[in-house]
């Protein structure tokens, strides 16, 4: 039971806010509340900047993903032991023709639905089917304000236009849905734009811009589309509730910190699962790969929690850093980015120092 009666009054009513504190809430406890299915790692789309793509036809990577019966059974496995939100992501859900053979019997186990999509292979009829049992949210990546723009990024033809007859068509559904964007160096001059494009359909509307490079050790552009670390602090900055969160953060006494490596939720109240069926920590970092359909949901729960109670600390250079409660580094970034847990990640530095510099006056 992640809350009772007694402590609802005290939770927030933003549906990410309390989807924190109830994560949170759960960790204390060790509750997998929180799951990530990653149904492909698939896309029909070819997004230079993506940490996961492979090709909607890749036949090889198809007859690896979990079946429809599989991701069921793990589900359930994972509901008796606790968890109550699951996120379906990819990859691009709908490149998987069963999609609708997991997600109609996921509706009826009780859990708080998320959808991720790129909204490009939402037709009418796959609008329909959603709004017999809509997910509690669902978000719809855009990557552009017009098709030249929104095309550079994804690499596709015509997918400017289908992301908006998707969105159109889920409108139509009166399904509830929020649009976000990663923001790259190619559409960064649209983001005033896409906001507008959100309010016009009066949907709410978000961005991110912390890219990493693949996951995979494949090649990959994001060098070229990631902002500056001060673009990126400037936009944080513009942001009112962002730029107070980090204001707070800048007056906090962070003395008696600790050298916990994993200071997030992963492993003690959050899990992902990837289309092969390998539960990890998070959709960044491919470890520890239990197999719960091979071992069972609570073995594998248990592999997560020990390898984030036995992860060694950060690096002494990133422990004495004065920057560094300002700095985003995780494991994830850095496994990705340096081959390691532990050491800094150079882009990283960079926004932690201009965050300090920005922020550290504000409060001194």
């Amino acid at each position: 039971m992640i809350a009772d009666s007694s402590t609802a009054a005290e939770l927030p009513t933003d549906y990410f806010a309390l989807l924190r504190a109830l994560q949170r809430r759960a960790g204390a406890v060790r509750q997998p509340a929180s799951g990530a299915f990653e149904l492909t790692d698939r896309c029909n789309l070819s997004c230079q900047m993506c940490y996961i793509r492979h090709p909607a036809n890749n036949a090889a990577r198809r007859q690896k993903e979990l079946s429809a019966s599989e991701w069921l059974a793990l589900a359930q496995d994972a509901v008796d032991n606790g968890m109550v939100f699951l996120l379906l992501t990819g990859g691009e859900v709908f490149v998987r023709p069963d999609f609708f053979e997991i997600y109609s019997p996921l509706t009826r186990m009780g859990l708080i639905l998320t959808l991720f999509t790129n909204g490009t292979l939402v037709t009418d009829r796959i609008a329909e089917r959603l709004a017999e049992a809509p997910p509690g949210l669902t978000q719809i990546t855009i990557y552009g304000a017009t098709a030249a723009t929104y095309e550079a990024v994804t690499g596709v033809p015509g997918s400017y236009a289908r992301c908006c007859a998707g969105i159109e068509a889920l409108l139509k559904q009166r399904i509830p849905f929020d649009l976000r964007t990663t923001i790259t160096q190619q559409n960064f001059g649209e983001l005033e734009a896409m906001r507008q494009m959100a309010h016009n359909w009066g949907l709410p509307f978000s961005g991110a811009w912390m890219l990493m490079q693949r996951r995979d050790g494949n090649p990959s552009n994001v060098d070229n589309c990631r902002l500056s670390a001060q673009d990126c602090v400037s936009l944080e900055a513009a942001d009112r509730a962002s730029a107070d969160e980090w204001i707070e953060t800048a007056s906090r006494d962070l003395s008696a910190r600790s050298d916990s490596n994993f200071n997030c939720q992963a492993g003690r109240s959050i899990f992902v699962v990837n289309s092969f069926g390998q539960m990890n920590l998070c959709v960044n970092l491919s470890k520890p790969a239990a197999r719960p359909l091979n071992i069972g949901f609570r073995a594998a729960w248990e592999a997560l929690q020990r390898f984030v109670d036995e992860a060694p600390p950060p690096a002494p250079g990133c422990l004495a850093c004065d920057a560094q409660k300002f700095c985003p580094r995780c494991p994830a970034w850095s496994s990705v980015e340096t081959g390691t847990l532990t050491e800094p990640v150079p882009y990283l530095c960079n926004i932690a120092c201009m965050r300090k510099e920005r922020y550290q006056g504000i409060v001194t």
